[in-house]
């Protein structure tokens, strides 16, 4: 009887046993990989987003460092005065930036600027010449890839950057290549100036990166003094090149659930066909938190914080879907005086005003249309199915929107748009190449006045036109 009891109950003993095992087992390893996990994945995450944060403030650069007529005014005759206009004053009245400084071919400092407002801080008190020092190791990268053979057309940006910490002082340093657009002017020698740039980063660094990623307990310090366990990630230099870690505690996600449900798995014990019904279910709540998790940092990743557009990082896989699928008119425009608004009401001003642009173009464009905001007062719009004829008439509809006064904070202000239109009829042609045109295109409708449109397509043939006639003259 006993024997015939045991096989009666030994499986049954034998089920409850391996359950409590694998249940005793899970808070070990199951919960410990699970957050790992999560803290790498938020790790890359973080890396990633601030990489992209650096890289539209590079991007922004470009409208001052890639211009011939920066070459000329700078390299082949210098002239202050349109320096102090046209980098200085330019890039500190339309941007963060608070300190500019021009070095010549020899890495010479040839003209420095630095606002009032921050003349008085640590980093900006010790003057141009020790600034520009700090930023000479991103002076030499930007010489060693000045270095590299220069494809044709417009070159693409040559620019290295860095975060800064003195203190409780964050700044972000960058070096920026003077470059010719369209080759009307060249530097005079092997080597063109550089641009030197300085933006504070208002607040904390800790304070800035930890609220602008949903970061709990953010801090910064050297790398060894971060405890264990903690999230991680690389982001700045201190004063003695020492490399600065932004950390915080990751995500616990698992053991979070864990820990509020030990009760419940105590009874589990007890229960064990209600306990294994409810493991699911908390296995199902936590895949789902790790999920929403991700996707809130993905969204991030991937839209512009501000106007919560998309913004570069979609941008060539949307163009690439669109392109594919048919013809396609890709629009970029920019903003007709926007700078005169940040000059006059303040950039809180200037940050609302482009909250309510972002929301118009929301609700001018179709529904097939693709929107980015590319940096700074610039947006795309990608028009699939729809001719050339059609993109500016929907251009002109955008542009009638726009110069609407707007009402921000008890001011009036009114602006336009510019804009710039290529079509794609080949799928192959890559993105890069078609903003450049449509690129191209809008500076030509800025120099027209405001509230041009000019077609990629229709510039190039007035060009051809323009280059073939004078052949006609010699001829006669």
């Amino acid at each position: 009887m006993r024997f015939v009891h045991f096989r009666l109950v030994g499986p049954a003993v034998a089920c409850i046993v391996l359950l409590i095992i694998g249940m005793a087992t899970f808070p070990y390893y199951g919960v410990a990989q699970i957050d790992d996990e999560a803290r790498q994945r938020q790790e890359e995450l973080v890396e990633r987003n601030i990489a992209l944060w650096i890289a539209d403030v590079e991007f922004s650069l470009t409208a001052w460092t890639v211009w011939d007529e920066a070459i000329a005014k700078l390299d082949n005759s210098f002239d202050f005065e349109w320096t102090d206009r046209n980098i200085g004053a330019s890039l500190i009245g339309t941007s963060r930036t608070r300190f500019t400084a021009v070095l010549d071919s020899g890495d010479a400092v040839l003209y420095s600027r630095t606002d009032d407002s921050v003349k008085d801080r640590p980093f900006f008190a010790r003057g141009a010449a020790v600034i520009t020092a700090d930023a000479s190791q991103l002076v030499a990268e930007v010489r060693a890839k000045e270095q590299a053979p220069v494809k044709n057309g417009i070159p693409d940006a040559i620019v290295s950057s860095r975060i800064e910490v003195r203190g409780e002082e964050a700044v972000l340093l960058s070096a920026s290549l003077f470059q010719a657009d369209f080759g009307t002017a060249k530097p005079r020698g092997s080597r063109a100036p550089i641009l030197i740039t300085a933006m504070p980063i208002s607040g904390t660094l800790q304070d800035f990166f930890g609220s602008r990623f949903l970061l709990d307990d953010a801090r910064i310090s050297p790398l060894s003094m971060v405890a264990p366990g903690r999230a991680r990630a690389e982001v700045a230099v201190g004063p003695a090149g020492e490399i600065e870690v932004l950390s915080w505690r990751p995500p616990t996600p698992a053991a979070d659930v864990l820990y509020q449900v030990m009760p419940l798995i105590l009874t589990v014990i007890v229960l064990l066909v209600v306990g294994g019904v409810f493991m699911v279910r908390i296995s199902q709540a936590t895949a789902q938190m790790l999920v929403s998790r991700e996707k809130q940092m993905r969204h991030a990743a991937t839209h512009d914080f501000l106007t919560g557009l998309a913004n570069r990082a979609l941008l060539d896989a949307e163009f690439t879907e669109q392109a594919a699928a048919g013809e396609l008119v890709v629009v970029c425009l920019d903003l007709d005086g926007f700078k005169a608004i940040n000059d006059t009401h303040g950039h809180a001003i200037g940050d609302e005003l482009l909250k309510v642009v972002a929301s118009r173009l929301v609700s001018s464009k179709r529904d097939a249309d693709r929107l980015f905001r590319l940096g700074g007062d610039e947006f795309a719009i990608l028009m699939p199915d729809i001719s050339a004829m059609e993109a500016d008439a929907a251009c002109r509809r955008i542009s009638a929107l726009l110069s609407k006064p707007m009402s921000i904070a008890g001011c009036t202000v009114a602006i336009g748009a510019s804009f710039g239109l290529t079509r794609v009829a080949n799928p192959e042609t890559g993105c890069d190449a078609v903003l450049k045109a449509a690129d191209r295109a809008l500076y030509e409708a800025k120099s027209l006045g405001r509230g041009s449109i000019v077609d990629a397509a229709t510039m190039s043939a007035r060009l051809a036109e323009q280059n073939v006639k004078p052949k006609f003259a010699a001829r006669g």
